[in-house]
């Protein structure tokens, strides 16, 4: 193959051309040129190029970019024209602008350009605090994570926990099964050392033998030699038996003398005289039939000067005897109520008959079924009543003042007072009771599963059937129950 290029064949011949129906007007070819790009070309006449075939013109632009005829220069009038009208609108435009429409137009579009500030800022705000948000939310959900772990390790602890107490439990009931034995073990003894008292005699000691030896007495007949070794072992343990016995009833001995001593002083207690012997609950306080009694001196903290019932009896009589008026009263039973929507206010019961008399009423019997204690087994708290009477509003508002201070209690109250307070016409025995309030207790009313959980009233009361359920045992005898002072305020207390 050869390196130099063949030559281009000859041209052929030029084919006649009618130049009169050529153009003869200016190019309107729009260069291409990056440099001029968008320009026309700046040819102003069609010239026949004859070195090229076709119809092409001197600037390279074929005939039909350019046009038929040269066009002709525009009439000076008609530009004078165009100028002042161009003119015309350049001054209104300018005239608008200034005020009207273009100062509108203005002012529309300095506000646009506000919006549109406002409205970037804005966006900006809200981004970051959605940024801020998430944060937030991550720290929540890290925190709530958290809280799960810890209470997984709860959890793990109060199982470990549960365990324990399951293991302190068991061995409680262990330790009591233990002392349940030794009890009865060293009640054996003591009936063995009985017998051997009982028995010693001036002549040679027989000794009597006990259940247990009785049994293996069965099985198996002891010699002399054996039955002389029990005799020898069971001195020793007698003997140390019998000393315990003395040492423990000479210390209970002189606690008793102890007790006894610090009881025979003055001691005081808050009495509350109820207005009638059958209600169940004393006076809420801050209550208007509490401020009636409390103002007629039903409440009152009272100094016993010993601990027999002649002083109790007499302390009564000086603190209410201008009430009682030698009428026959008792002491109510009371016992903390457990109900949920009464816990801690005393429920209270006459006395059970078998049980009145004035004689019977010392600190001890007090304390054992009718007083309510402190924490320190104190007497705190008791509840008296008449026996055959009751006390009216009326009776009570005509008795003398105790308490000053508390007079707009004694206003008309459409709950304690059922007929006209200031009528005197009815009589005494005629008018209902201070006691009988008679409002909607519905919401205090205790379920089945409450009053099957509720110990019996009394440690007193009858015996108990064989499908009786047990008692609560309790701190201190009786219907003594240690309360906290906080929640004895909450009753008939100043």
């Amino acid at each position: 193959m050869s390196s130099q290029s063949s030559p281009s064949p000859p041209p052929g011949p030029m084919a006649d051309i009618d130049e009169t129906k050529l153009p003869n007007g200016q190019c309107r070819y729009i260069l291409l040129t990056p440099e001029i790009k968008g320009h026309r070309c700046g040819c102003v006449g069609f010239t026949l190029n004859r070195s090229l075939p076709g119809v092409s013109c001197e600037c390279g632009h074929l005939s039909c970019y350019h046009l038929k005829a040269a066009e002709q220069p525009p009439d000076k009038a008609q530009l004078d024209l165009l100028l002042r009208r161009v003119q015309a609108l350049e001054g209104q435009l300018d005239r608008e602008n200034t005020g009207g429409l273009g100062s509108a137009l203005g002012d529309v579009v300095r506000r646009l350009g506000d919006l549109e500030e406002q409205y970037e800022k804005s966006k900006d705000d809200f981004s970051q605090e959605n940024r801020g948000i998430y944060r937030q939310i991550t720290s929540v959900w890290q925190a709530v994570d958290q809280a799960g772990r810890r209470q997984v390790e709860m959890q793990n602890r109060l199982a470990i926990h549960d365990a324990r107490l399951d293991e302190r439990d068991d061995n409680m009931q262990r330790l009591e099964k233990r002392l349940m034995e030794s009890d009865d073990a060293a009640i054996d003894l003591e009936e063995r050392v009985d017998r051997l008292e009982e028995s010693e005699t001036p002549g040679p000691r027989r000794r009597r033998r006990s259940s247990s030896e009785s049994r293996v007495s069965k099985n198996s007949e002891p010699t002399s030699s054996s039955r002389h070794g029990v005799d020898d072992a069971l001195a020793a343990p007698a003997t140390a038996a019998s000393f315990t016995l003395a040492r423990r009833a000479g210390s209970a001995s002189g606690r008793s003398d102890r007790s006894a001593g610090a009881a025979s002083g003055p001691w005081t207690v808050h009495v509350s005289l109820m207005p009638m012997a059958s209600v169940a609950f004393p006076f809420e306080k801050d209550t208007n039939a509490y401020k009636r009694c409390l103002s007629r001196g039903l409440h009152q903290m009272i100094a016993v000067q010993g601990a027999d019932s002649d002083a109790f009896a007499a302390a009564i009589t000086t603190a209410f005897g201008r009430i009682l008026n030698g009428r026959p009263w008792m002491p109510l039973q009371a016992r903390l109520c457990d109900a949920e929507t009464l816990l801690g206010l005393p429920m209270l019961r006459p006395l059970d008959p078998a049980l009145l008399g004035a004689g019977y009423y010392d600190q001890e019997f007090l304390r054992k079924h009718c007083a309510v204690c402190g924490p320190n087994g104190k007497l705190d708290s008791l509840y008296i009543a008449m026996q055959f009477d009751t006390l009216s509003w009326h009776f009570l508002r005509r008795s003398p003042c105790y308490f000053q201070g508390l007079e707009d209690s004694w206003a008309y109250d459409p709950l304690l007072d059922h007929n006209d307070p200031f009528d005197d016409e009815l009589d005494e025995e005629d008018r209902p009771s201070a006691g009988d309030i008679l409002p909607s207790l519905g919401n205090l009313k205790r379920t089945a599963s409450e009053m099957s959980r509720t110990p019996s009233f009394s440690a007193g009361s009858a015996g108990e059937g064989e499908g009786s359920r047990p008692k609560v045992p309790r701190t201190t005898t009786g219907a003594c129950v240690p309360v906290p002072l906080e929640l004895r305020r909450r009753v008939e207390t100043v």
